[in-house]
């Protein structure tokens, strides 16, 4: 056993492992393991491994205890979103994947994954071509299980509709997540969950108001948001924050970010990653209330009766195949499209080829399966792009320049508002030379967000005690970069940015200094699914679909044509609520009227 934990603790560091398939042999030759030390018997593998994932934890410990073992700064166990099972990376008869590369490019070459064959690097599990016949074949079979509730995508959205549905009475609620992991986008979420007149706003003496953030909201999208939506959004904020709250979530601190003109952007205190904080907690919650989670399941059909109510879905399973599980309703969370480059590219053909920030499932299913069954869409070529991605994929969130930091082009000279709107700081990034810029900030800057810290050790972030060292770092010029620092800082004292209006401008900024390569991301997808304002699932007639709702970025219409910061996270936990209990009120009436 002791053997197995030290090839764990040193396995990352090796370079010149053998043949993909290597792990099962490994552990039949050099530990003496046979099958049954991974799998039941018979063997029979489920969709979501847990069996597998559980026989690796019990000889090499859980993520925490190798991150400990590990020597180096920054272990590849180690995880700064949530925990992934182990056959997320890991595989005992395919050649294995490092789910950290996909985000972290310097992986590819600080790190070799065990039994890895090739440098290639995949984003996830990928599901096989599907059949008509095996399409058929398992509707003719008809349902292998029912249940009352299935929810579409284990992000923040299905989460917080699975939990509420729970709260609210439904005892058999199953989330299905084709990825190997969960999480989905909620879990990269950096900056916070805008809400207004919370109690954290009010301990902290903040003044906000809600119909301060619809102003916002509505501006912020150009008007084009639907104002119904909006209104249920803010009204319904400060009591998503209560929720997560009283689930256990830490969202004690609130900030500023760019075109919110109010700190309200909830996270934990310390400026750690709201995303991950809100995972963990849904996540536990749906465990302690008895939610089923499983991952690996492609969801590739919506399944209606003669009445055109939704009664199930077809599932894809990693290990099961294509089978059809029915269900009283079914709740889409399944996220947007963002990571689809090319129905990117159908809508804004200028961000053909654009990098996404987006985690590697979100690539529009639903935008097929949903409107398969006659679910209308709305404001699908509204595709946002993240002005500050570092290496075009990590978020360096918006409360980093909330909380001080500005932005140089590659001359060292500033260029605009760094607390614009998102899409128009971005397309001033995209006017300078490179199209690209840096992120300048300072220690106070560095202390107050946590979530910098990771990068410093990830080699993404360059500190410099002087603005000869910034030059020669970053290739900017020292004297220009110089200028523009002090000329910020002249601006911060007088409360005026006479160069480009920027209003919040929280600290001066001061040697040593911290740079990030910044660039526009591909980031959020507006547009989607037609919802009602109770999430009822809606056709091209407007009318509700019986049976379907839907929640998160999946759907369109909160955002209109941009979104601010903070107000995704908002939206899945505002109306993933909603989901979870309006779809419970259905369940139950329609059970009464069957009755």
């Amino acid at each position: 056993m002791k053997r197995i934990m030290l090839l764990a603790g040193t396995a990352f560091l090796y370079t010149g492992m053998v043949s993909a398939a290597g792990l099962a042999e490994h552990h039949i030759k050099q530990a003496g393991a046979d099958c049954q030390s991974c799998h039941s018997q018979p063997i029979e593998v489920k969709d979501n491994e847990a069996r597998e994932n559980q026989a690796c934890i019990s000889c090499h410990g859980s993520l925490q205890e190798l991150a400990q073992q590990a020597k180096q700064p920054l272990s590849p166990h180690h995880s700064h979103l949530i925990d992934p099972s182990c056959t997320s990376c890991h595989s005992g008869h395919k050649e294995p994947v490092m789910v950290c590369q996909t985000c972290h490019d310097s992986f590819k070459s600080s790190f070799h994954i065990p039994f890895s064959a090739s440098d290639k690097v995949a984003d996830t599990y990928v599901f096989p071509e599907v059949s008509q016949q095996a399409i058929d074949k398992a509707l003719a079979a008809g349902p292998v299980e029912r249940h009352e509730l299935l929810v579409i995508g284990a992000g923040a959205a299905g989460h917080a509709a699975a939990v509420s549905a729970r709260q609210h009475g439904i005892k058999d609620v199953v989330l299905l997540e084709k990825q190997p992991y969960i999480g989905g986008n909620g879990m990269l979420a950096a900056g916070g969950m805008a809400s207004a007149e919370t109690l954290t706003q009010a301990f902290r003496g903040y003044q906000d108001s809600k119909a301060l953030w619809y102003q916002d909201t509505m501006k912020g999208g150009h008007q084009l948001n639907n104002p119904d939506l909006v209104h249920t959004l803010v009204n319904n904020g400060s009591a998503g924050i209560d929720w997560l709250m009283a689930l256990g979530a830490d969202m004690t601190s609130a900030a500023s970010a760019g075109g919110h003109s109010a700190e309200r952007l909830h996270r934990p205190s310390g400026g750690a990653k709201s995303g991950p904080e809100i995972i963990n907690t849904l996540k536990n919650a749906a465990e302690k209330l008895g939610v089923e989670t499983r991952t690996n399941s492609k969801v590739i059909r919506l399944v209606e009766d003669k009445q055109g109510r939704v009664t199930g879905v077809l599932v894809q399973g990693k290990h099961t195949g294509v089978h059809l599980l029915a269900a009283k309703a079914v709740v889409i969370a399944s996220g947007g499209f963002a990571r689809n480059n090319a129905l990117v590219a159908k809508y804004r053909p200028d961000l053909k080829g654009v990098d996404s920030t987006n985690n590697p499932g979100n690539v529009g299913d639903a935008l097929t399966f949903a409107t398969a069954i006659g679910v209308d869409t709305v404001d699908v070529d509204q595709i946002q792009a993240f002005p500050t991605a570092a290496a075009g994929k990590m978020v360096i969130s918006g409360t980093a320049r909330g909380a001080g930091a500005i932005l140089l082009n590659r001359d060292g000279a500033r260029f605009c508002d760094e607390m614009g709107p998102r899409d128009k700081v971005s397309e001033c990034i995209w006017a300078q030379p490179g199209k690209d810029a840096w992120l300048v900030f300072d220690e106070t800057v560095f202390e107050r967000l946590g979530q910098l810290r990771g990068m410093l050790e990830l080699g993404i972030i360059y500190k410099a005690a002087d603005a000869k060292e910034l030059a020669t770092k970053t290739q900017m010029n020292a004297e220009t970069a110089a200028a523009a620092v002090k000329r910020y800082n002249g601006f911060q004292a007088s409360g005026k940015d006479s160069d480009f209006g920027r209003k919040n401008m929280a600290d001066d900024l001061h040697f040593p200094l911290y740079a990030v390569q910044v660039k526009p991301a591909v980031h959020h997808t507006m547009g989607g699914l037609k919802i009602a304002t109770d999430t009822r699932a809606l056709n091209k007639d407007g009318k509700p679909i019986a049976g379907l709702y839907a929640a998160g970025e999946v759907t369109g219409g909160v955002h209109g044509a941009n979104r601010l910061a903070g107000n995704a996270i908002a939206d899945t936990i505002v109306f993933g609520r909603i989901a979870g209990e309006n779809v419970a009120e259905f369940i139950k009436q329609t059970a009464t009227d069957n009755q």
